[in-house]
């Protein structure tokens, strides 16, 4: 079948502005209205509301709404779409599965990590330092994903990042409740120091160990009480 003569109609219509920046943008807003409870567990979204006081049209905010529906992050409902309730068990299945994934991840820096994943994974140690005793909630948020995507690429594991974002955004508002305690931001920097410490030893067992060990800390404050598979991992050496 030959190409339609010159000046002929494709029959494909218009193109379209790209709207991904700004879909990008809204997405990550509402992210992060989930992550600090603005937007509460079971809370329904309006759509006119959300797209009179972000200044959307309807069309954007539905495709931003879809992908944090795909993430878990929102759930459909008879009324529409509400932020998802988390119930315990899932959030204990989930740290489980964080716990085991994080331990792969750092033993897989130790096996592979060059020079250069090396010295980026200490930038973006420090850049958590600062985080951690400075910055606000939201930062530390940031700051945290940012460490955990660094470690994913230097042990050459994007599949463990997929599955590590998912996971966390599933978790988001259980994260930033356990990370507000003034007590648990402390214990979890030292937790986090412990680990880089390791994965500059390239101690792959250590490392796994420093790992699970934060995971199952963070669990426990963020469930109020020992999660089932996580209550169990050896204290740390000193």
């Amino acid at each position: 079948m030959g190409l339609p003569p010159a000046g002929s109609s494709l029959g494909i219509g218009p193109i379209g502005q790209e709207s991904a920046p700004l879909r990008r943008k809204l997405t990550a807003t509402l992210r992060r209205l989930v992550e600090t409870g603005r937007l509460a567990a079971g809370q329904r979204l309006i759509e006119k509301d959300l797209c009179a006081e972000l200044a959307v049209s309807r069309t954007v905010l539905r495709e931003a709404l879809r992908e944090l529906e795909a993430d878990g992050l929102l759930v459909a409902g008879a009324r529409g779409l509400s932020v998802a309730v988390l119930s315990r068990a899932e959030a204990e299945n989930i740290y489980a599965v964080r716990a085991a994934l994080e331990a792969l991840i750092a033993r897989q820096f130790c096996q592979r990590a060059d020079e250069a994943a090396r010295t980026a994974l200490g930038l973006v140690h420090v850049a958590l330092r600062h985080a951690y005793e400075a910055g606000p909630l939201g930062a530390l948020l940031d700051a945290k994903l940012d460490f955990y995507r660094t470690l994913c690429a230097g042990a050459a594991n994007p599949v463990a990042r997929d599955l590590l974002d998912r996971l966390n955004a599933r978790i988001s508002l259980l994260r930033a409740r356990s990370l507000a305690d003034p007590a648990r931001k402390r214990a979890s920097l030292a937790e986090i120091d412990d680990l880089v410490d390791a994965l500059r030893r390239r101690d792959g067992d250590e490392a796994a160990l420093c790992a699970e060990r934060h995971v199952a800390a963070a669990a426990r404050v963020a469930l109020g009480s020992p999660a089932s598979d996580l209550s169990n991992l050896p204290e740390t050496h000193q």
